[in-house]
């Protein structure tokens, strides 16, 4: 986390936020707002005994920033509602590891593995 100073918080935003200039209005003592990117929505369909209805989920850059603070990007997952409480934020680092063991299940999955590694992933 670092302090907002000044009013540069409402001038600029990071070269990844696809909100309008000036978008930024968090109050003193008040709800902060938000940096964010739409980077996917990926419709998932319905399977039998998993999932009952069409899924939207999307992919999304955030960071929340109040009137003293501006707190560092995530990755969220979740339903395509921006309001959804179950949005799981992420680091960048973290995402890398969600990454490297999705691929090995796929990779197990598909056969191309003989199974998790020594590690137990």
């Amino acid at each position: 986390m670092r302090a907002v100073n000044g009013d540069d918080r409402y001038r600029s935003c990071p070269s990844w936020c696809q909100e309008p200039a000036g978008h930024l209005r968090p109050e003193p003592d008040g709800l902060g707002d938000y940096h964010m990117a739409e980077v996917a929505l990926i419709d998932l369909p319905e399977i039998d005994g998993i999932r009952a209805d069409i899924l939207e989920l999307a992919v999304r850059i955030e960071q929340y920033v109040t009137h003293a603070t501006v707190y560092p990007p995530v990755i969220t997952f979740g339903s395509g509602d921006v309001d959804d409480p179950d949005r799981e934020g992420l680091t960048a680092d973290e995402v890398e590891d969600l990454v490297v063991a999705l691929k090995r299940a796929i990779a197990t999955l598909r056969g191309g593995s003989d199974g998790p590694s020594p590690d137990g992933f």
